[in-house]
């Protein structure tokens, strides 16, 4: 059976978590997947079925770029327990460029979607 890996995409949290004092967060530059990251297998149960699914993971990257432990969770669940496993077993071997306050590094949280898409030629038949 042909591997398929999930899409990885972040999109950054906005909101009122500014400090008082601090910049608004529109000068927040938000964490950025490092290229190449860890495979996220596609549960084999599913592309056998052609299920196509999306988790949205919500999770806090530190000033390194690391995945902090024990912060991601489910923000949106697939609707499929193997998709929302796959994307959690993934999470905290994903790598990001660290999001930037003001050219400095800083912990911030995201939501990144996990994306598990069937490739065109499987999709119609």
């Amino acid at each position: 059976m042909r591997r398929l890996n999930a899409i990885l995409a972040v999109t950054l949290l906005l909101g009122s978590g500014a400090c008082a004092g601090e910049p608004p967060a529109a000068a927040l530059r938000a964490a950025r997947p490092v290229a190449g990251g860890p495979e996220i297998p596609y549960p084999p149960e599913l592309f056998t079925k052609r299920v196509e699914g999306e988790v949205l993971l919500y999770l806090v990257v530190d000033s390194a770029g690391a995945v902090i432990r024990d912060s991601t969770r489910i923000a949106t669940s697939s609707g499929h327990p193997e998709f929302d496993a796959a994307a959690m077993a993934a999470a905290p071997g994903l790598k990001f460029h660290p999001a930037t306050r003001n050219d400095s590094a800083v912990a911030a949280p995201i939501q990144v979607p996990i994306r598990f898409r069937l490739p065109d030629s499987m999709k119609t038949r």
